[in-house]
C-alpha cells in the first residue's frame, strides 16, 4: 500500500512540476513576445497568474493529504492552458483565428495589395501627402483592425505621397541669418521654391541682407533670399568641392556663394537619385576664379532612373504595384467591365510597352471586372444610371403600343443575363402609348374642336389672330391632319378673331384676344402647319446644360427651345430630365417655344 501511495505521489508531483515549468515558460515568452495590447497590463496579468500557479504547486507538493484526482486534473488543465498560450503567442495556432482586417498603418502598399488578393477584397487607393509617413506606406484605412473580412467587399487605403509641397509654413524674418542656418531651415521645412542670389555688400559675408516675404506661405511659394558676398576685395579664387550626390539646390547655392559661373544639364541615372548631381566638368580641387565666364562649371543633374514601360497587360496587380514602388512612380487603378479580359487582369494602361517615363509619373492601369451581364430594370431612369456608370452604349427608340403605358419600356435588345460586349449598343424600345390620328379641325368651331380633341385624349391650346374666316373657327392647326401621334399630345389651334377692325373704328372696337406678334410687334410670318418631330435621344445629351442645349439646337435648327436646369436624384448632368420625357417625341413648329428640362445638380 505504501509503495502504491508513493507511486501516486510521484505522478502527482511530476505533473505539478510540469505545471510549474509550463507557466514559467509562458511568462518568459510573454515578456519576449508581447501582444499588441497594453504591455504592462499583460505582464501584470501573467505575473499574478504565475504566482498563483507557483503557490498552488508548492502547496500541493507539501500537503500530504491532497486529493490525487484533483491534483491530476488541475495540473493537466494548467499544462494545457500554458501550452495553448505559448502556441498562440508563437503563432503556431491559427485554427481559431477568424479572417480579419489587419492593421496596415505604416505598412507598405505591397503588403496591402498582397493581402487584398488573398482575401479577394477590392482596394481603393487614395493618395495623400504626409510629412510623417514614408512614401507608398499606409496613412489610414477605412476599416479598423479586427473587422471581419466575411462580408467586406472593398477597403479604402490612404497612401502617403511623401511631404506635401503646398503645406503652409511660417517663415521667420531671416535677415542677418548665416547661410548655414538658412540651409538647415530650408531642408528641415522642405521648402521647394527658394531662389537665392549673392551680391557685393558691406554687410557680413554669407548673411541674409534681403528677403522677399515672411509669415505664412506655402512650401511651393517662391521665396527669394539675397545674401552678402562681402566687400568686392574679399572675392577670391575658390577650390571646387566634390558635388556628386549633392542636392541641386545646395550645389547651386555653393556656386553662387563663391560667384562661380555655372550651367545645368539633366540626364537619366540608374545610380544617382533624382535632383542630385551626377557629375561635374571640373574635378574636385580645381581652382576657379570668380565670374569667369569662359571657365564655367557644368553640373549634370540626375532625372532619376530611365524607366522603360513593360507590357503591363502581362502583370498582375501585385507585380504592377511592386514595379511602381521600385521605380518611384505614382500608381492609379481603375476598374471596368470587359468581355475579352478575365477578372482582375489588366485591360490597358495609359503608357504603352517601350515608352520612357521619369520618376513620379502617374501610371493609370485599368483592371477588368470581368464580363458585364444584362440586368432587369424597373424603369428607364434606373437603366440610364446603370448604363452611364458602366459606360454602356445605348439607343432609345419609340413606338406606339396599346398594351404598354406611355413612357414605359416595351423591350430591350438584350435579355437578362446576356453578356454585353464592349462594342454592343443596347436598343431600348419605349412606348409612346396608344396611337391617335390627328383630325382635320380647320373650319370647325372652337367648341367642336375641343369636343373632338377630348374624345381622342389629345391636349390643346389656342392662339388668336384676325382673319376673314368666321370668328371663333379654327383656321390653322400645329399638327397636320392624319398624322399619327400619341395620346396627350398637345395641338396648338389658331382661332379666328374675325376681320381686323378699321383704323377709324379702332377707338370703339375692342379686340379681346391679342394677335400673336414677334418681338418687333410685327405679325408672325411662320407657318404653324409646318411641323417637325423632335425626338429625345441619348446621343444628344451633353456633360452640361449648355452642351445638351447646343446639341438639340444643332439637330433641330428651325425649332425654338427653352432649356431649363432642374435638380434630379437620378440621372447625370446634361441628360433630359424625366419631367420632359412623358413622351419620347413631340411635334414642333417654328412659331412656338418649347421648354425642355435638363438635369443640373
Amino acid at each position: 500500500m505504501k509503495e502504491g501511495k508513493r507511486k501516486t505521489h510521484r505522478i502527482c508531483n511530476f505533473l505539478l512540476f510540469l505545471s510549474f515549468i509550463s507557466i514559467i515558460t509562458n511568462f518568459i515568452i510573454s515578456i519576449l513576445l508581447p501582444h499588441n495590447g497594453d504591455f504592462m497590463i499583460e505582464m501584470i496579468s501573467n505575473l499574478l497568474l504565475s504566482m498563483f500557479i507557483i503557490f498552488y504547486t508548492f502547496s500541493q507538493i507539501t500537503n500530504r493529504r491532497n486529493n490525487k484526482s484533483t491534483v491530476v486534473i488541475a495540473s493537466l488543465l494548467i499544462i494545457g492552458y500554458s501550452l495553448f498560450q505559448m502556441a498562440t503567442k508563437l503563432e503556431l495556432v491559427s485554427i481559431l483565428k477568424l479572417n480579419q482586417v489587419e492593421d496596415f498603418r505604416d505598412k507598405s502598399l505591397v503588403e496591402v495589395i498582397e493581402w487584398s488578393q488573398k482575401n479577394k477584397i477590392k482596394i481603393n487607393q487614395i493618395y495623400e501627402y504626409s510629412d510623417l509617413v514614408d512614401e507608398y506606406h499606409v496613412i489610414h484605412q477605412s476599416k479598423k483592425e479586427g473587422t471581419l473580412v466575411k462580408n467586406l467587399k472593398e477597403l479604402d487605403i490612404v497612401i502617403s505621397e511623401g511631404p506635401n509641397p503646398d503645406k503652409e509654413i511660417i517663415i521667420p524674418d531671416m535677415t542677418t541669418w548665416h547661410s548655414k542656418r538658412v540651409l538647415k531651415y530650408i531642408k528641415e521645412n522642405k521648402l521647394n521654391h527658394v531662389e537665392v542670389e549673392f551680391q557685393i555688400s558691406d554687410k557680413n559675408k554669407d548673411t541674409v541682407i534681403e528677403q522677399s516675404k515672411s509669415g505664412n506661405i506655402k512650401r511651393s511659394d517662391e521665396l527669394k533670399l539675397i545674401f552678402s558676398l562681402g566687400e568686392e576685395e574679399q572675392l577670391e579664387d575658390t577650390k571646387l568641392i566634390d558635388f556628386t550626390n549633392m542636392e541641386e539646390f545646395e550645389a547651386i547655392f555653393f556656386l553662387k556663394q563663391h560667384s562661380i559661373k555655372y550651367e545645368i544639364k539633366k540626364e537619366f541615372s540608374n545610380h544617382i537619385k533624382r535632383d542630385a548631381v551626377m557629375k561635374q566638368n571640373k574635378k574636385m580641387g580645381t581652382m576657379v576664379k570668380p565670374n569667369d565666364e569662359e571657365n564655367k562649371v557644368i553640373l549634370t543633374i540626375s532625372k532619376g532612373k530611365k524607366i522603360k514601360i513593360p507590357d503591363l497587360t502581362k502583370y498582375n496587380i501585385v507585380e504592377i504595384t511592386n514595379w511602381a514602388i521600385k521605380n518611384k512612380l505614382k500608381l492609379e487603378f481603375k476598374n471596368q467591365y470587359d468581355d475579352s479580359t478575365a477578372l482582375n487582369k489588366v485591360i490597358s494602361a495609359n503608357y504603352n510597352k517601350g515608352d520612357i517615363v521619369e520618376q513620379r509619373t502617374l501610371i493609370t492601369v485599368t483592371i477588368s471586372k470581368g464580363k458585364l451581364v444584362m440586368l432587369s430594370f424597373k424603369n428607364i431612369d434606373d437603366f440610364r444610371i446603370w448604363a452611364s456608370k458602366n459606360k454602356v452604349n445605348y439607343e432609345e427608340k419609340y413606338e406606339f403600343n396599346t398594351e404598354v403605358k406611355e413612357g414605359e419600356i416595351i423591350s430591350y435588345s438584350h435579355k437578362k443575363g446576356d453578356t454585353i460586349k464592349n462594342s454592343d449598343t443596347i436598343i431600348i424600345t419605349i412606348s409612346q402609348g396608344k396611337k391617335v390620328t390627328v383630325p382635320n379641325l380647320v373650319g370647325k368651331t372652337k367648341d367642336a374642336a375641343i369636343k373632338e380633341l377630348k374624345s381622342l385624349n389629345l391636349k390643346y391650346n389656342f392662339v388668336y389672330e384676325n382673319s376673314t374666316k368666321t370668328k371663333n373657327t379654327v383656321i390653322k392647326q400645329s399638327l397636320k391632319a392624319d398624322s399619327e401621334v400619341s395620346q396627350n399630345t398637345t395641338l396648338t389651334l389658331t382661332i379666328s378673331n374675325g376681320k381686323k377692325p378699321n383704323v377709324s373704328n379702332s377707338s370703339t372696337q375692342t379686340n379681346h384676344s391679342p394677335t400673336t406678334t414677334t418681338p418687333n410687334n410685327k405679325p408672325e410670318s411662320c407657318d404653324r402647319s409646318k411641323t417637325v418631330t423632335v425626338t429625345f435621344q441619348s446621343s444628344l445629351n451633353g456633360q452640361s446644360l449648355s452642351e445638351t442645349a447646343a446639341n438639340y439646337r444643332r439637330a433641330y435648327p428651325n425649332v425654338k427651345f427653352s432649356f431649363v436646369g432642374r435638380a434630379s436624384s437620378v440621372g447625370n448632368n446634361g441628360m433630359v430630365h424625366r419631367d420632359s420625357t412623358s413622351k419620347g417625341s413631340f411635334e414642333a413648329n417654328s412659331c412656338d417655344t418649347y421648354t425642355i428640362y435638363i438635369v443640373q445638380n
